[in-house]
């Protein structure tokens, strides 16, 4: 068999021939490997530095692999863990023979065993498949390895199900020595086992409301809190798309308005205009809410009168889905037909954006009036350029910044703009105010005086607002995280000048990251109230953490603590940077 596979390996190589005499997975992995090209005459892993020997995984994986090398490895065999990419992150070897040839080799921790880096091998075909793979001797793309069998085995994180990596077994190769396999099944599971024993009381007893649910109902079924989520095959499929932030941030509204059962049925917005039904319960262990179980339904099919009415949809150019803000434009929309729309709100929530994208609606080129010029060139010359422009064909006009104008003043620019729309002028002003404005901005005006809501009343288009300004680069989840904990006085205007001045932090085209935010915005994020005391110590740790490029074992270091005390004082304040799926 042997003999076989090396004529199909070199029979590949030498033509790129479909192979017909190996397993189906090495030939797919063959004809990936041609495509990208790898070098079959030297084996180049790339290097990864930075590996957290203190990393969940290997907490977990050191005492199994010390325990199995122990007894076994004087047979010639080698324990490699690697993370979900491919990366080694620990060895076992005690066979002298066998570590001199690991080394000499790179299979050491830090290297790159992707496919797509050094062929078909027991670690990267096992990322590719998502399951436990055996690859042995001429099985190998890269000749330096066709003389071994390994076999990988995903290690699965016990409550979300996902991969955490791959724990490998290699020994010389030796296609008739099937005990390899089961040896590599059985101490990923036992991997797994101390990854579950190391799970808090909350999180193991999350793990159990979401296994009941699951089994009792044919609905979706979520389990999640601000750290953890769970989801059934149900649940995924309807809530593709949906950030992990965006139904936190949902499911923590819902709870805070609980009835006296702690049960609500509410509805949950979904992309592409469909929403779900969900029905929502608290989680308890002992007296404290530890998170939720939802209970999740694709909703009714609309009726014919729902769905001939006119969907809510921001302005061209515009992002958002908060209904507030939505509604606002649909009333803009509707009134400036007829009549002058007022915008009010506070400072950048963005008035002159909404009003020049619903007069590029009607396919106007806005003409743009500022009152703050009238403190330049007087009130009457600036009274008489508005004239002047208003005497043109009718056309759109923005008027930006009106409570700059006195009421007498107001007065005189009501009676100029009933007169251009009578003339067929579309005519949007924008006025600054607090939230307890009521007032007519314009009296004697026929006009329709709408609010923009505040940023801190929107905070679900956060996310969405974060992408629109930063595209095309990209902000990662767990900074857009932090920045939805923020109240944003200054509303868009703000948060699109801290987006820009992160991408302009953020080398090259990288994603910005946690370390890329500026520290005055690292420190008014935690979720929780602290003490002056607490604060201190938190914005101490993220200075140190922005220092050291995210890096919480150097940033401990840097500190003079343990890095168990930084993640607990991290965790104490709200911000598990370690653990959190968003």
């Amino acid at each position: 068999m042997d003999d076989i596979l090396a004529s199909e390996r070199e029979s590949f190589l030498s033509s790129g021939a479909a192979p017909v005499r190996v397993r189906a997975e090495i030939s797919s992995s063959w004809q990936r490997c041609s495509s990208w090209s790898v070098a079959t005459d030297r084996l180049a892993p790339p290097y990864r530095p930075g590996v957290d020997p203190e990393s969940r995984l290997l907490r977990a994986a050191g005492p199994v692999l010390d325990a199995m090398n122990a007894r076994l490895g004087e047979l010639g065999i080698s324990f490699l863990v690697t993370d979900a990419t491919a990366r080694i992150l620990d060895r076992r070897v005690q066979n002298r023979r066998l570590l001199h040839t690991l080394d000499s080799l790179h299979i050491t921790p830090g290297f790159v065993f992707a496919e797509d880096a050094v062929g078909t091998n027991g670690v990267g075909t096992a990322v590719e498949l998502g399951r436990t793979t055996r690859i042995d001797g001429h099985e190998h793309y890269v000749d330096e390895l066709v003389r071994f069998t390994c076999v990988g085995v995903p290690i699965m994180d016990p409550l979300t199900r996902r991969a955490m990596g791959i724990l490998d077994i290699t020994c010389g190769a030796d296609r008739d020595n099937g005990l390899v396999t089961v040896l590599a099944e059985q101490t990923a599971t036992a991997i797994e086992q101390r990854l579950f024993e190391q799970q808090t009381v909350q999180e193991r007893a999350l793990l159990a409301h979401f296994l009941s649910g699951s089994r009792r109902s044919h609905a979706g079924i979520l389990v999640l809190n601000d750290r953890v989520q769970m989801a059934n095959p149900q649940a995924a499929r309807l809530l593709d798309g949906v950030d992990q932030p965006l139904l936190w941030d949902h499911v923590a509204r819902v709870l805070a308005g609980s009835c006296a059962d702690g049960t609500v049925d509410g509805d949950l917005p979904l992309p592409g205009g469909r929403s779900a039904r969900t029905r929502t319960m608290p989680l308890r262990d002992g007296g404290e809410v530890i998170g939720a179980l939802v209970e999740i339904r694709p909703a009714a099919e609309p009726t014919a009168s729902a769905r001939s009415a006119p969907r809510l949809t921001a302005p061209d150019g515009l992002a958002g889905t908060d209904r507030a803000f939505l509604w606002a434009c649909r009333a803009a929309r509707s009134a400036l037909a007829v009549r002058t729309v007022v915008l009010c709100g506070e400072p950048g929530v963005g008035k002159a954006a909404v009003g020049f994208a619903l007069l590029r609606e009607h396919g106007d080129d806005p003409l743009v009036c500022d009152a703050a010029q009238a403190e330049v060139t007087g009130l009457d010359a600036w009274f008489d350029g508005l004239r002047v422009a208003l005497a043109e064909p009718p056309g759109g006009l923005l008027l930006r910044h009106l409570d700059l104008l006195d009421g007498l003043a107001r007065r005189r620019l009501s009676a100029i703009l009933g007169d251009a729309c009578a003339r067929g002028w579309r005519c949007v002003a924008t006025f600054r105010c607090a939230s307890s404005w009521d007032d007519m901005v314009l009296p004697g005006l026929d006009a329709d005086q709408l609010r923009l809501p505040p940023l801190r009343n929107r905070l679900r288009d956060i996310p969405t607002l974060i992408a629109a300004f930063a595209a095309p680069r990209r902000v990662a989840p767990e900074a857009v995280q932090l920045l939805m904990r923020l109240s944003w006085p200054g509303n868009i205007g703000e948060l699109r000048r801290l987006v820009e001045r992160v991408l302009e932090a953020t080398p090259g085209g990288a994603v910005a990251g946690l370390a890329n935010l500026p520290p005055e915005v690292r420190r008014a994020a935690p979720r929780l109230t602290l003490t002056r005391f607490e604060r201190a110590e938190i914005h101490a740790i993220l200075d140190a953490m922005a220092e050291t490029g995210g890096n919480k074992k150097d940033a401990a270091a840097l500190l003079g603590i343990s890095r168990s005390t930084l993640y607990r004082k991290l965790q104490a304040a709200g911000i598990d940077l370690d653990n959190t799926t968003f």
